[in-house]
């Protein structure tokens, strides 16, 4: 859990925004270049959310609850929000105005909760040994 929380903190939420303070690039590159950055995280969290649910197979009560919570809200960013996130996407590199959303701050929020969940969920772990998967 932790390996993913890092994951989600470093990929999604500092360096995602970070992309955006490079002058140098347009809008196009800078949303290409989070396009490609979205499918490698993506990939890398679906990864994790699988071993996950296996491991929660294993983990009882709060462990189990705070890695299923995670899922939940991982499926929700990838196959809910993303795919309505690469539309918008679509129409700006198309030149077409996109119309306004709140769709990033809902990603946001959601991935906020989902690596708060999981560094809960990893600090119960190494609290009680690695080996203990009580909750």
């Amino acid at each position: 859990m932790l390996v993913w929380a890092g994951l989600a903190l470093g990929g999604n939420i500092i360096a995602a925004p970070a992309k955006f303070q490079v002058d140098s690039l347009t809008q196009s590159q800078l949303l290409l270049v989070g396009r490609a950055q979205f499918a490698w995280l993506g990939s890398a969290e679906l990864i994790f959310a699988s071993a996950t649910i296996l491991l929660c197979g294993f983990a009882k009560g709060r462990l189990r609850m705070l890695g299923l919570i995670a899922v939940v809200l991982f499926g929700l960013q990838r196959f809910g929000l993303q795919p309505m996130l690469e539309a918008r996407t679509d129409l700006i590199l198309e030149g077409a105005p996109a119309p306004e959303s709140t769709l990033h701050l809902v990603f946001i929020v959601l991935e906020i909760a989902k690596a708060a969940l999981l560094a809960l969920g990893g600090a119960i772990q190494v609290t009680r040994g690695s080996g203990n998967t009580s909750g």
